[in-house]
């Protein structure tokens, strides 16, 4: 454990979370549900305007320690944060981009990625409310505009993972994940935090979703400072109830 407690954060807490020192911590964001709004698709998404330059502020603050971490493909998300070129995390740990350069995990073999796109596409368009979302990494299958096609919409996915070794079926937020084996966001914020830019300082996640968990009990471990938005159980020592106070609290620290 690296222990931090108190050591890298004020008592400053208006809204309940504690006010870190930026220099010293490495912040790492999830994306949907925790700085933007939730929406029926993925792609109808509303971004506040504030987010680019809250995002720059933050990363100047933190001496290019802010670090994106989504369940979004990276190719994907670079289209909502504007001017950001930091770090990237993203297929929840299965891509990374750092200084630049983006690429994916080992086991997410295109061709199978591919199949995997295509059969999960046909699945859906026989199921009216059902999404498709293609990753370079993987696939989901959404069924938040039909609640009633969960079941289906599990066993069609466990159905392939049992047929496709090395990847695994995850369950998000109405929605069910095939992406590949031994990875998640905690395995990608430990790797990081070898790294020598990251070395030695407080982790921060902020993350909204059943699938942040072993990354928000892991920063809890390390002694940093674990934030959830939204509701539900969680390991994080603070709750945000959510997305635009996450944002309002990330202004605070930047404007501190």
């Amino acid at each position: 454990m690296i222990g931090f407690h108190g050591e890298h954060q004020s008592e400053h807490t208006v809204d309940g979370v504690p006010e870190p020192k930026l220099d010293r911590s490495t912040l790492f964001l999830d994306f949907d549900g925790t700085l933007v709004e939730l929406a029926d698709r993925p792609d109808a998404i509303k971004v506040d305007p504030g987010l680019d330059a809250l995002l720059r502020g933050l990363s100047e603050k933190t001496k290019g320690r802010v670090v994106i971490i989504t369940g979004r493909a990276i190719e994907d998300i670079i289209q909502y944060l504007g001017d950001f070129d930091g770090p990237i995390i993203g297929g929840h740990g299965a891509q990374e981009r750092l200084s630049g350069e983006i690429r994916n995990h080992e086991l997410a073999d295109p061709d199978t990625v591919k199949r995997l796109g295509e059969m999960t596409h046909a699945f859906a368009a026989t199921h009216p409310g059902l999404i498709c979302e293609e990753k370079p990494t993987g696939v989901v299958l959404h069924f938040r505009q039909n609640e009633d096609l969960a079941a289906q919409a599990y066993a069609f996915l466990r159905a392939l993972s049992e047929t496709h070794e090395g990847f695994d079926l995850h369950h998000s937020k109405m929605a069910y994940e095939l992406r590949p084996a031994g990875i998640g966001k905690d395995v990608s914020m430990r790797r990081l935090m070898e790294n020598e830019h990251f070395a030695g300082t407080m982790p921060i996640f902020f993350g909204d979703d059943v699938t942040d968990e072993p990354a928000l009990h892991w920063v809890v471990e390390q002694g940093g400072l674990a934030v959830k938005v939204g509701e539900g159980e969680t390991a994080a020592g603070c709750r945000l109830g959510e997305p635009e106070a996450a944002r309002r609290t990330l202004r605070r620290w930047l404007e501190a």
